[in-house]
């Protein structure tokens, strides 16, 4: 069951990073320096002081649907995290609770225990999901990785990413995908040190939020095993002022 909390809160996270209606920089600008787009797209990332919002999360092995999950979600800024399970029954009342990129705690009803995730789990996936912990905690890239310019297509531009010196992340390269017209990053590769493709996220169906684009459907697909799961938004609200408060382990116990 703790698992499955986790899951959720993990695909969260790639919708939070999104919004960002202003254009990409032109070819030119991009290829000046690819870490100052990559930076860039870090701070568009926190458009909104806050943002909430209802979702469906829909597990798929084999094309076929296994899981469907219903949850709600609070964020302020990038790093902080509050998530409530609402269906189905074995896993409603379950909670995330994410105070920064090292700290992701589980609330489990069935207890009433709250459980710190160990940062030796980060990379492990849950339930046959296509979803890890690193997923949720990498919220931001700029930090962990080096960008260079990868090519362009149309309206498609391609950052490559590759880990920082010293730096141990769980793939070898990832390719960002930033498409003008939507004025933020539309699809991810995630590649192995021996450059294989790893896994893909899509970022779909953009929609306008307080004057901001943002993508309200977003699919991961495990090529190794051909599952995936879409994370489907609705009821979208920003810049509520949301409080520190609710991002406490004392919120976590409360009903």
């Amino acid at each position: 069951m703790m698992m499955r909390s986790v899951l959720v809160a993990l695909s969260l996270s790639f919708a939070a990073t999104l919004p960002a209606a202003a254009a990409v920089p032109a070819p030119a600008a991009v290829m000046v320096d690819a870490n100052k787009i990559l930076a860039e797209i870090d701070r568009r990332a926190s458009v909104f002081d806050d943002q909430q919002y209802e979702a469906t999360m829909k597990v798929l092995k084999g094309g076929e649907l296994k899981k469907t999950l219903e949850f709600e979600s609070t964020m302020k800024g990038l790093d902080k995290q509050f998530l409530t399970f609402t269906a189905p029954g074995d896993v409603a009342g379950m909670k995330v609770l994410m105070q920064d990129a090292d700290t992701l705690y589980i609330y489990t009803p069935e207890f009433k225990k709250v459980r710190r995730v160990a940062a030796h789990m980060q990379n492990q996936g849950f339930m046959g999901s296509t979803f890890t912990y690193s997923d949720m905690t990498e919220v931001q890239m700029s930090p962990f990785y080096n960008a260079e310019l990868g090519g362009k297509d149309g309206s498609e531009t391609t950052l490559v990413l590759r880990p920082k010196p010293d730096i141990e992340r769980p793939y070898a390269r990832i390719e960002l995908v930033i498409d003008s017209k939507k004025g933020g990053v539309t699809k991810v590769r995630y590649y192995d040190g021996s450059d294989n493709l790893k896994r893909t996220q899509l970022r779909e169906e953009w929609t306008k939020v307080d004057g901001e684009l943002m993508p309200t459907r977003i699919t991961m697909t495990d090529h190794g095993t051909g599952d995936s799961t879409v994370i489907e938004l609705r009821n979208v609200r920003v810049n509520q002022g949301v409080s520190d408060d609710l991002f406490s382990r004392r919120m976590l116990l409360r009903g």
